[in-house]
């Protein structure tokens, strides 16, 4: 998860009177003046004090501000790649990105008609009914998840679902072996890392199922992949992710709900 994404959930995640929401929605309707101020500077943008942004960089993650500001800083510079979904291309007109959308779109059949065997797809259904506890960790929320979390719960399963890198961190801990953790953590250079997560989650026996974009250092946790996407297709990855679990979500609804 990278800084904006961070900025982002953290933002969504707290109640509309929290002075750490309003320090969130402040650097990020000023990033750039954010990115080259100082702490003094963007407590004063914020309307906050700068201990209270140091404690809010503590709640998503960063040991200090410097680690934060540094990434700011990058998050800023590079912005046209963060916000962008498709490649950049500056002779781009409306009808082209339709039909780019189209392409990816068939991508992710193909990869859902070559990598989701409903076999496999059972056996993981299978095991997540005798499994007492299911998470999700992943760098933004999806509808997809949320549906699969209501039968889990009708289910009497205990589930969780976590952006932010600290809440994942805690929750890593509660995990035992009959836990289940699913993931689609995207490793890029600008991701926090989760290594620490990761190694938490082996050392609590619990097995973790993830999907992949390309290589990842992560995927030597991974007890298994549940599909590979393509590293260069972003909706392919988003749309595969969501059919996968609007798929298992519907087989386990079959199986152990209705």
């Amino acid at each position: 998860m990278n800084v904006l994404q961070n900025l982002t959930e953290l933002y969504n995640h707290l109640s509309f009177d929290s002075t750490y929401r309003n320090v969130c929605k402040g650097i990020l309707e000023n990033m750039e003046a954010a990115a080259n101020g100082t702490i003094y500077e963007i407590a004063e943008l914020t309307n906050s004090s700068r201990t209270t942004i140091w404690r809010m960089v503590q709640k998503m993650g960063y040991s200090n501000f410097s680690e934060f500001h540094h990434e700011l800083k990058r998050a800023v510079k590079q912005y046209t790649y963060y916000n962008r979904i498709l490649p950049e291309n500056s002779e781009e007109t409306i009808q082209g990105i339709k039909e780019k959308f189209m392409s990816q779109v068939m991508q992710t059949y193909q990869l859902m008609d070559t990598q989701m065997d409903v076999q496999e797809m059972e056996s993981i259904v299978d095991e997540m009914a005798q499994a007492d506890k299911i998470v999700f960790y992943t760098p933004y929320k999806d509808s997809s998840i949320l549906a699969l979390q209501q039968n889990l719960s009708m289910d009497g399963k205990q589930t969780g679902y976590y952006c932010l890198f600290p809440d994942m961190l805690e929750d890593s801990l509660t995990l035992d072996e009959h836990s289940i953790v699913f993931t689609n953590m995207i490793d890029h250079l600008e991701t926090m890392d989760m290594t620490q997560v990761f190694e938490n989650i082996k050392k609590k026996k619990a097995r973790v199922y993830g999907s992949l974009a390309g290589k990842s250092r992560y995927q030597i946790y991974f007890d298994r992949v549940l599909f590979h996407g393509n590293a260069g297709s972003v909706v392919e990855g988003v749309l595969a992710f969501q059919m996968y679990f609007f798929m298992i979500n519907e087989i386990y609804r079959m199986k152990y709900i209705d």
